[in-house]
């Protein structure tokens, strides 16, 4: 598929990430050195972001943000990165959301996700996607929908029972595994592609898995097409109604420059070489390299 032929909708957060890291091992109630960043992020937005960065010609993000100088601030950088912002939703009552994190040498320890914007306007931000303004209606032309779990379990409901969306190509993904069985009605949904990591999994099923390629084949059982299930260094696995099952040793890094939003590049990754490539354990790994590049700090 050509990606220039590709209109992708990324649907959920987009906030002001606080990201405190240190080299060292950090303990309940340490006091460490270290360095502390802000910069753009959420979910949809860093999909968005790296998709934009690659050769996707539409990418348009659907968020719910606050009048304030943090939603200005993400409103810049999407249109400094060609991102499509005209549908986003203002709110004149919450302000914009925000996510703190800890991180140490080991990934990250604790984070706070101080996001109601998106939950509480869920319905107003879906509504371009309802009403088709979004969606590119010409021949030869595929739109790839991205859902996070961030929105309220109500509008997630509603999307997955629209059957006017079961001609899309859409991915989902839980935001954190207390958000996961938000998304429990795609999974009985042959055009949906779930990326989850293997606790995430867990929570969605109410069960316990020995590794990735159970919970991913698992996943299959009410219908949905494809599940790609991570888990940190352990094996990383797809199941898909399609093809056979895919299940291999992601790169291992030894020293963790950065942990907060890997999943979100890797899901990136995967989407743009799942489309360019046929062979889809090429375009894996691919992903798989790619975000552990991302991790170790390599650019």
């Amino acid at each position: 598929m050509q990606i220039n032929k590709v209109k992708v909708i990324c649907i959920g957060s987009a906030l002001v990430d606080t990201i405190a890291s240190s080299p060292r091992q950090i303990d309940w109630g340490d006091d460490v050195p270290g360095y502390i960043t802000s910069n753009v992020g959420g979910v949809a937005f860093n999909i968005c972001q790296q998709l934009a960065l690659s050769q996707f010609k539409e990418v348009e993000l659907l968020t719910a943000l606050g009048k304030d100088a943090k939603g200005r601030k993400i409103i810049k950088l999407c249109d400094k990165l060609g991102i499509i912002t005209k549908n986003i939703y203002k709110s004149n009552i919450v302000k914009t959301d925000s996510y703190v994190a800890i991180e140490d040498v080991h990934g990250l320890k604790a984070a706070i996700a101080d996001i109601k914007n998106v939950e509480l306007h869920s319905e107003n931000l879906l509504k371009p996607l309802v009403d088709g303004k979004v969606i590119k209606n010409i021949t030869n032309f595929k739109n790839l929908i991205i859902l996070d779990g961030n929105l309220s379990q109500d509008s997630l409901l509603k999307t997955a029972s629209n059957k006017n969306y079961l001609d899309y190509d859409i991915r989902i993904v839980p935001a954190s595994p207390s958000k996961a069985t938000r998304l429990k009605p795609f999974l009985k949904l042959p055009n949906v592609t779930i990326y989850c990591n293997k606790k995430e999994a867990e929570k969605l099923l109410d069960l316990k898995f020995e590794n990735t390629l159970e919970a991913a084949t698992h996943l299959l059982r009410s219908g949905l097409g494809r599940a790609i299930v991570t888990d940190a260094h352990n094996n990383l696995s797809e199941a898909s109604l399609s093809d056979k099952p895919i299940t291999f040793q992601p790169p291992n890094v030894k020293k963790i420059y950065r942990a907060t939003g890997a999943g979100d590049y890797f899901l990136a990754c995967h989407i743009i070489n799942d489309l360019k490539f046929a062979d889809k354990k090429k375009a894996l790994k691919l992903a798989a390299n790619s975000a552990a590049s991302y991790v170790r700090g390599d650019h």
